[in-house]
């Protein structure tokens, strides 16, 4: 099914390799995690974040597994493609999700609810991991080594395959917030900014999963 699916992909998508990850595995980490979120622009639901150790073979090398290999950034995958990897990261990996309410975001900002979820992730994971790879200039607190990368989840493997869970389970929350909060399309545009969002929200007013801190629901109280 993976690969049927990889067959549709841009030839323009980047495969991400593992030059973080062996830099890391040379300094003495083993268990290295990969970590990403999805959801901090919405106007609704919560930020999500993943945290991926993906598997290695004995010797201490990468799984030559063929879905490892069909690992993308999130936003490179179509939706069918994102959810037959889901799966597989889930069956195969060491994983962990972080999630964060829109109430907890309207208390703290987006940029702390981003952190959280993040710090969430990693303590989900089965075992403590030994070093980080957090995609873009976050930092997560606690972890005793980590790297930031700019795009990460283009270039780390392990990011790409954080990316996928956090899309899914994001996606997944979000459709199934629609069907208790009808009417705003949250399964259509994921409580990201549209016209249609927009429009729902002076005809409906906000709802208990909007996020009062950000200024377009601000704009639909009064």
């Amino acid at each position: 099914m993976v690969t049927a699916a990889r067959s549709r992909r841009p030839r323009s998508a980047q495969k991400p390799g593992w030059r973080v990850e062996r830099a890391l595995w040379r300094e003495g980490a083993r268990r290295v995690a990969g970590v990403d979120e999805v959801g901090r622009g919405p106007l609704a639901g919560p930020v999500v974040a993943a945290a991926v150790i993906l598997p290695l073979r004995p010797s201490g090398e990468v799984s030559r597994a063929s879905w490892i290999r069909d690992l993308r950034d999130s936003k490179q995958l179509t939706t069918l493609q994102r959810e037959a990897l889901f799966p597989l990261i889930e069956r195969h990996a060491d994983w962990g999700i972080g999630v964060v309410s829109a109430q907890i975001i309207d208390q703290i900002n987006i940029l702390q609810a981003t952190r959280l979820a993040m710090r969430r992730a990693v303590d989900a994971l089965d075992a403590p991991p030994d070093a980080l790879i957090v995609d873009g200039r976050e930092v997560v607190a606690g972890a005793p080594v980590q790297r930031s990368v700019v795009k990460a989840d283009a270039r780390c493997a392990s990011v790409a395959a954080a990316s996928i869970l956090a899309k899914v389970t994001r996606d997944r929350m979000m459709c199934e917030l629609d069907t208790r909060f009808p009417g705003y399309g949250l399964a259509e545009h994921k409580g990201y900014t549209t016209a249609e969002h927009q429009e729902a929200l002076q005809r409906l007013g906000y709802s208990t999963i909007h996020r009062l801190s950000f200024a377009p629901v601000r704009a639909a109280v009064r």
